[in-house]
């Protein structure tokens, strides 16, 4: 038997059910004769992007043993469970008992998501009122955009847009003869 680390990604409806959340993740477990060492909720988070109808997840961080052979099988179930929107399991064998009991303990970590949605994330964002990205000496944008009045004429190029009219005095075309 292995020590594993299941990060369970439940349907949002269970966020206000935490106990049918943690049986939906035990019969899981129990289906592929994994011993629970402990699970937690960690929290009701916005998903970066819509899983079916899901815009929001219930995440559930769990510790247990089971044989290597029958993850195959638990992440199948949790496949074909229709409250269970993901999983992921990590091998964590050089874990002891002091550390999973520290982790499970610990704060979930604070989404640095840019679709986070919780109030204060972007409160220290009062310079964009200067001007564009924070800048003090940006032009001001006129009030009419839309207007080319006042607009300098854009210079049309010269001849025919080469470069240069003389080739380069070390450069060879391919493929022609050089030898007479």
């Amino acid at each position: 038997m292995k020590t594993y680390e299941g990060m369970f990604l439940l349907d949002p409806a269970l966020a206000s059910d935490w106990s049918a959340a943690e049986a939906e993740i035990n019969r899981v477990l129990d289906r592929a004769e994994a011993k629970l060492i402990g699970i937690r909720n960690w929290d009701d988070r916005r998903l970066a992007y819509t899983m079916g109808r899901h815009k929001r997840g219930l995440y559930a961080l769990s510790y247990f043993q089971a044989d290597p052979a029958k993850i195959t099988d638990l992440e199948r179930d949790v496949h074909l469970s229709e409250k269970l929107l993901r999983a992921l399991v990590l091998r964590k064998d050089k874990m002891t008992d002091e550390d999973i009991q520290k982790s499970l303990a610990a704060d979930p970590p604070r989404s640095t998501s840019r679709y986070d949605d919780r109030p204060g994330r972007y409160e220290d964002r009062d310079d964009r009122a200067d001007g564009p990205r924070g800048r003090t000496d940006a032009p001001p944008i006129p009030k009419n955009a839309d207007s080319t009045e006042g607009a300098e004429p854009m210079a049309e190029p010269d001849g025919d847009n080469r470069l240069n009219d003389k080739p380069d005095a070390g450069a060879t075309d391919v493929g022609t003869d050089t030898t007479e």
